[in-house]
């Protein structure tokens, strides 16, 4: 069995008192195990089984020692397949683990893995990329990020990205701040909320022409409790849907803490995203953060 070992740091002030909803934090910690799997049959072929093991917890922030497990799916057809000079061999866990986590000094050409050139990136195109062996050479801006041909593999592969996206997912929360991971003897990689964007999936055939976030006072026109959570608003020039990722607003809304009538409105820090696709231009609405929640007026004021 292959084996290497790992840690993700939580922290803000949710964990202040040692403890937060378990809500918060299932989607990211199940994602793990699902991207580790995804990455692993991406690289080896599903010839292996791979499964993420929770060790521990630490004190004052969220601190986890987790493990990353392989097991050889049939024994006697890997050692024919690995056998053949034709045949890449199988990415061991700590590989593995290497090309998913490894953290770099991105600024000195040092090769690091999916998730430092993912933050790197910041969801747009490289402006260059150049392959030498099985080194590819990526260029934004006046930085140029040397790393592996597999991480190339892994950014490309859809189920690894969707994994990456839902294990970042967990910042979204208001009381987490930051994600560090830490694979063993190595110094720890720290993503906060600027880095959200990075992680999101672009489609395929797109050209990003904006996206920017700004404050908002939106109108509710309808609401929904689907779980794309889109709701109808307006800002008073024109109606349009918007997906809401404020967990904590959401929670309010579903504990009945908070009550709409009609004209109240919401004031909001909304993400615009407009592209260019094969079909023509498209622009998505998300409302990040719900700031505040304002009454429509209910009297004239005399002054």
């Amino acid at each position: 069995m292959s084996e290497a070992h790992f840690k993700v740091i939580f922290r803000g002030p949710a964990f202040e008192d040692g403890e937060i909803d378990l809500r918060d934090l299932a989607p990211a910690m199940l994602s793990l195990g699902d991207f580790f799997k995804a990455a692993s049959d991406a690289l080896n072929n599903e010839r292996v089984t791979t499964s993420v093991r929770v060790k521990a917890t630490d004190h004052a922030c969220f601190e986890i020692d987790l493990s990353v497990a392989q097991t050889i799916k049939d024994a006697v057809a890997s050692l024919l397949t690995m056998a053949a000079d034709h045949r890449e061999k199988i990415t061991a866990a700590q590989e593995l683990l290497e090309l998913i986590l490894k953290g770099g000094a991105v600024t000195a050409g040092v090769g690091a893995g999916l998730l430092k050139l993912l933050q790197l990136l910041k969801g747009k195109k490289p402006d260059a990329i150049e392959r030498n062996g099985t080194q590819v050479h990526i260029t934004v801006g006046d930085i140029t990020f040397v790393t592996d041909e597999k991480v190339v593999t892994l950014a490309e592969n859809v189920s690894v990205r969707e994994g990456v996206k839902k294990f970042a997912s967990a910042l979204r929360s208001s009381g987490i701040k930051s994600i560090a991971t830490k694979p063993n003897g190595e110094p720890e990689t720290v993503y906060t909320k600027d880095d959200l964007p990075a992680f999101d999936i672009p489609v395929g055939g797109e050209e990003e022409l904006l996206d920017e976030t700004r404050r908002m006072n939106l109108q509710i026109i309808s609401l929904s409790f689907k779980d794309d959570n889109k709701w109808r608003v307006t800002d008073g020039a024109e109606p349009f849907s918007a997906a809401i990722e404020d967990t904590d607003f959401l929670k309010q809304v579903a504990n009945s803490e908070i009550s709409f009538a009609k004209g109240d409105y919401l004031v909001c820090d909304v993400r615009e995203r407009q592209v260019s696709t094969p079909q023509g231009l498209k622009k998505d609405r998300t409302i990040v953060h719900v700031v505040a929640h304002r009454p429509a007026a209910r009297q004239m004021k005399l002054l």
